[in-house]
């Protein structure tokens, strides 16, 4: 890490209401502000401290870079999502695939096709045998972290309650509304990921987006556990049609899971470590009623997905109760 600056300079009397201060050319050089008119941002803190920075230093350069992937008869489709991933979340603007002998297979171009429908404002813009381009025109601070996961855990949570009537009054509009809401939810979250990924390296984008840099982990494993829930709503409906003879038990269970969720993220909101304990509890309940049913294996599916959706609630609920411990050693307010 580099040698933090620290000088004192005096001020300048410039006028009737202004005063002059003077930068270090050091730091001037090295943030390339000693062209030509180069301009600073000048942000009042509350605390009675001034942040200067260039002006442009909430846009990354990466943005206007082109991320290039090449794939051949032998590439591994899933690998080829995972670049693209990566180049999604890195905040590339434009990713290119191309055909190393001028030929994309048609596997890896269904996979492409799927994976984009995913990322929150990408869209290929031009596609032939040998090539595939992919142009993001998003903005990522234009939401806010908290409103992307307010709209995650809104989604997430509906999904939840309609996989249970879905499965339990056998409602095919209800499971269908389940498998199209998992493809919003993976946008939010893979939109969530973009943002704490680049709010790491770029302090001014996190306030931009409403967060603090000690805050990223935390709304990091928010986000994948409320991803993880989606998934197991996904799997709820798999059950579909199936006969349940426990179906009294199972509904307990799931009334329980949903108060434990619902439990588990208002307590994150609110930064609550009572309600945090009360879904951890739930979370206990629940395994304690599922020890006492003897699943068929129809049932067998439904019973994990909720025990692990109770680990996820309680997850929270445990993640709830760090901030909330390290918020008083700090004596900081998030």
């Amino acid at each position: 890490m580099p040698d933090r600056l620290s000088t004192r300079r005096k001020l300048q009397f410039a006028g009737n209401s202004s005063y002059v201060l003077t930068l270090p050319k050091k730091w001037i050089v090295n943030q390339k502000l000693d062209s030509k008119n180069s301009e600073v941002q000048i942000e009042e803190l509350g605390d009675s401290t001034l942040r200067i920075s260039p002006s442009d230093l909430g846009e990354s350069s990466v943005e206007y870079e082109t991320y290039q992937i090449m794939v051949s008869e032998d590439s591994n489709p899933e690998e080829i999502v995972r670049m693209l991933l990566g180049a999604y979340l890195a905040s590339y603007n434009q990713i290119e695939v191309k055909g190393k002998d001028n030929h994309i297979p048609l596997k890896i171009s269904l996979e492409v096709e799927d994976i984009i429908g995913k990322l929150w404002g990408s869209e290929i813009t031009a596609q032939t045998n040998s090539e595939i381009k992919i142009q993001d025109a998003l903005d990522p601070s234009s939401m806010g972290i908290k409103d992307c996961i307010d709209k995650a855990w809104f989604t997430a949570q509906n999904m939840l309650k309609t996989a249970f009537e879905a499965i339990f009054s056998e409602d095919e509009e209800s499971r269908k509304i389940v498998l199209n809401s998992e493809n919003t939810l993976d946008k939010l979250y893979y939109l969530a990921l973009r943002q704490l990924y680049k709010a790491s390296s770029n302090y001014i984008f996190a306030s931009d987006i409403g967060i603090k840099p000690k805050d990223i982990i935390d709304y990091h494993l928010l986000a994948k556990d409320i991803e993880r829930i989606g998934d197991h709503c996904v799997n709820l409906v798999s059950s579909f049609g199936k006969k349940f003879e426990n179906i009294d038990q199972l509904k307990v269970l799931a009334d329980r899971v949903i108060e434990a969720t619902d439990t588990a993220i208002d307590a994150f909101t609110k930064l609550d470590p009572e309600e945090a304990q009360l879904a951890i509890s739930l979370k206990k309940e629940i395994i304690n009623l599922a020890d006492g049913i003897e699943f068929t294996y129809n049932e067998y599916p439904i019973a994990r997905s909720i025990l692990r959706m109770a680990d996820y609630s309680a997850d929270i609920g445990e993640l709830v109760i760090n901030r909330k411990v390290a918020l008083e050693s700090m004596k900081d307010d998030y």
